[in-house]
């Protein structure tokens, strides 16, 4: 019989969980969509939290009243991430929240598959997460480029999960985690753990109120986190 080498699937969310990029992938974007569209809409009040990159073009160019192909939308979305992944790495305001980096150091010394569930097209999760040397943790991911709808990036995920490793992950041996409520309602569509964190637009409370298993205002207490991660 082989025995299965992970334990758990654990999949992190990025803007607002693991990082903050700052000013530049929204200035970025607003420009992208001007080059393309000639209008970025009212990209400057936009909630972008949560929401996959595809849909955000979409919305922002339907608030516009601007026509908005799929080839237009790709075009801006590759547009927009050239030009982050030139201009992250020298952004002054982009940082990692408190206690990621050890949380991750501590998981990746655990019989744990990590992996990316993330609105981000995957060129521009790249290009945030390797501004700050976050993207060697994570073999693989689901990303706006493979759905724009955010619950089918979920079944993705897993799916991929599947196909690198060979195991069936199901149940409590998957945990999502996220700041906002759409990685909430990730975990409830895969009827599976999802830990909330209130580093984002959402408090920890709010999080907790929108069905989190979990919740913690930061990642500071590494240990901790991972002891919750790894409870189950």
């Amino acid at each position: 019989m082989i025995s299965n080498k992970y334990t758990h699937l654990v999949l992190f969310d990025i803007d607002g969980t693991l990082v903050h990029c700052g000013a530049t992938p929204r200035r970025v974007f607003k420009q992208a969509l001007l080059d393309v569209f000639g209008t970025a809409g009212p990209i400057d009040n936009w909630i972008f939290d949560g929401k996959t990159d595809p849909m955000i073009v979409q919305e922002l160019m339907a608030a516009a009243g601007v026509p908005c192909s799929k080839e237009m939308t790709e075009r801006a979305l590759t547009h927009y991430s050239s030009v982050l992944q030139a201009e992250l790495p020298k952004a002054p305001d982009k940082k990692i929240y408190p206690g990621v980096r050890e949380l991750l150091d501590e998981l990746s010394k655990s019989p744990v598959l990590l992996g990316l569930l993330t609105g981000n097209i995957k060129p521009g999760a790249r290009a945030k997460l390797e501004s700050l040397d976050l993207w060697k943790y994570f073999s693989f991911g689901a990303f706006a480029d493979d759905s724009a709808v955010r619950k089918e990036l979920a079944d993705i995920a897993v799916q991929r999960a599947f196909e690198l490793s060979g195991q069936r992950f199901t149940g409590k041996q998957i945990v999502i985690i996220g700041d906002t409520e759409h990685d909430i309602k990730c975990g409830r569509h895969l009827g599976v753990r999802a830990i909330g964190v209130g580093t984002g637009r959402s408090s920890a409370v709010q999080l907790l109120e929108h069905g989190a298993d979990r919740v913690f205002e930061d990642f500071s207490e590494h240990q901790e986190v991972a002891r919750v991660i790894l409870e189950a």
